[in-house]
């Protein structure tokens, strides 16, 4: 667990380095993705219940309010941090109860370069109020959790269906779809079902990942999208139910 903590630490710091120096100091970046790391796993195992544990969804930046519009500007990469760190735990078999946010809030309080962290973890549906109980109202929805007979069509050949919510892909050998491609990483991308919808998470890779030619952390996937990453071409589509389709697979065979 040590070498995850040190590897996402490593992430978060890489993302938010540029704009973290900007914003504040040298080194602000090293602080904040440490305090974020740290923070998570002690909610984590603060839990009493052995059988799930579930990581924090909520994480709030308090920050002075002189510094507050340039805070604003940086609300696209801690978007990307909070992709990043939710794919990871994820990776790890840790759940959310639902997606993971970040938000800002203002404290006069704090010095200017200042920042506090605060996790939240959503209450459980039984213990909320009606109010809680509408925001969370997605969580119950009928709609299934997994795409119907979703699939990707694999450099234009290979057919293989996507059968699991959390899906996993790369060169390593223990990937749910092992794609033997040099320029892919060996944890390129992760699949992640919620609602109908396939979210694609990159995860960090080298080469990066190209949904329609743009680059792209996390992109919610639609029928018709052109996946690229290394030399490979991924087309996802979903099958009308009751076709009868039997396709071909190179799903590897785990270790």
């Amino acid at each position: 667990m040590h070498n995850f903590l040190a590897l996402i630490e490593s992430k978060i710091q890489a993302l938010l380095e540029g704009t973290m120096d900007r914003l504040l100091y040298p080194g602000a970046a090293s602080s904040l993705s440490g305090q974020l790391v740290r923070i998570i796993d002690e909610k984590i195992q603060a839990q009493t219940d052995t059988r799930e544990k579930f990581v924090p969804d909520l994480i709030t930046l308090h920050v002075s309010p002189e510094k507050w519009d340039a805070w604003q500007e940086a609300m696209p990469i801690l978007n990307q941090v909070a992709s990043e760190v939710e794919a990871n735990w994820l990776e790890q078999g840790y759940q959310f109860r639902v997606p993971l946010r970040i938000q800002l809030a203002q404290n006069p309080s704090l010095a200017v370069d200042a920042i506090e962290v605060s996790m939240a973890l959503t209450l459980p549906s039984s213990a909320t109020s009606k109010t809680e109980l509408q925001i969370l109202a997605p969580e119950a929805s009928v709609e299934p959790i997994k795409p119907e007979r979703a699939y990707f069509i694999i450099n234009g050949k290979e057919q293989v269906y996507l059968n699991q919510t959390i899906v996993k892909i790369g060169r390593r050998s223990s990937s749910d779809i092992q794609l033997d491609d040099p320029m892919i990483s060996r944890d390129h991308l992760l699949l992640r079902a919620q609602h109908g919808h396939y979210l694609l998470f990159d995860l960090s890779s080298t080469g990066g990942t190209f949904v329609n030619n743009q680059p792209v952390k996390t992109a919610t996937l639609k029928p018709g999208d052109v996946i690229r990453i290394g030399k490979t071409l991924l087309i996802y589509n979903q099958d009308v139910p009751g076709t009868g389709l039997n396709p071909t697979t190179i799903i590897a065979t785990k270790e």
